[in-house]
């Protein structure tokens, strides 16, 4: 009899879970239509390579959210950029292949004189926090053990180009662009590459309708 029950429920769980996975879908959908920016690119010389890595930004932070984290990193150092940092409000998220997302805390984007774009995002834990196996370095190479995550972009006019992040670069505050950035990027090991921009660089504005990082 409690057989026949299950076999009578089954098309109407079966219904349940397909309305829910639809569900999930549409609200993934929206938060991708509604987004400022989005970047993909390919995780590479980390364990979990060649893994795929996906950047939806909601809005790029305000000039007072930036300064705000800033002065903590120039002025008190990384202690306090981290308890900064992980109060600001969620600007995003970066995905990768674990089973959990990122919050973008922090994200400022610049134009380059090439016609490019800089493109810095933080979040307030390291990757690799919900599968530690795919995020760590390979070979020899030496990881920094940040408790946070930075991640600079640079992309040529055409939106296209690479990665790196705290991982391997020291995190520093960089006063002449006032932003977070990556400390002597030109050296820094690669950990995005890839990366491509659906939109040019500099063409997405804030709410309040000034250009991005101005």
């Amino acid at each position: 009899m409690k057989s026949n029950r299950f076999l009578r429920r089954g098309p109407a769980l079966t219904f349940l879970v397909a309305a829910i996975l639809a569900a999930s879908m549409s609200h993934v959908h929206a938060q991708t239509k509604g987004t400022v920016a989005n970047f993909t690119a390919t995780a590479v010389n980390v364990t979990g390579a060649p893994d795929p890595l996906k950047i939806d930004l909601l809005r790029w932070s305000t000039d007072a959210e930036r300064e705000q984290v800033f002065n903590a990193l120039s002025e008190k150092g990384e202690k306090e950029f981290l308890s900064v940092l992980s109060k600001q409000p969620t600007l995003g998220y970066i995905w990768t292949s674990e089973s959990a997302g990122y919050s973008v805390r922090y994200a400022y984007q610049t134009t380059t004189p090439d016609g490019g774009g800089r493109v810095i995002v933080a979040t307030d834990k390291p990757l690799g926090s919900w599968n530690p196996q795919i995020w760590k370095a390979t070979g020899t190479a030496t990881a920094n053990p940040y408790e946070f995550t930075v991640i600079e972009i640079r992309l040529n006019r055409r939106g296209t180009g690479e990665g790196k992040s705290s991982l391997f670069a020291k995190v520093t505050a960089d006063k002449a662009a006032k932003t977070v950035a990556l400390e002597n990027y030109t050296a820094a090991t690669v950990v995005l590459k890839e990366v491509k921009a659906p939109q040019k660089p500099g063409a997405a504005t804030l709410q309040t309708g000034k250009p991005a990082g101005r």
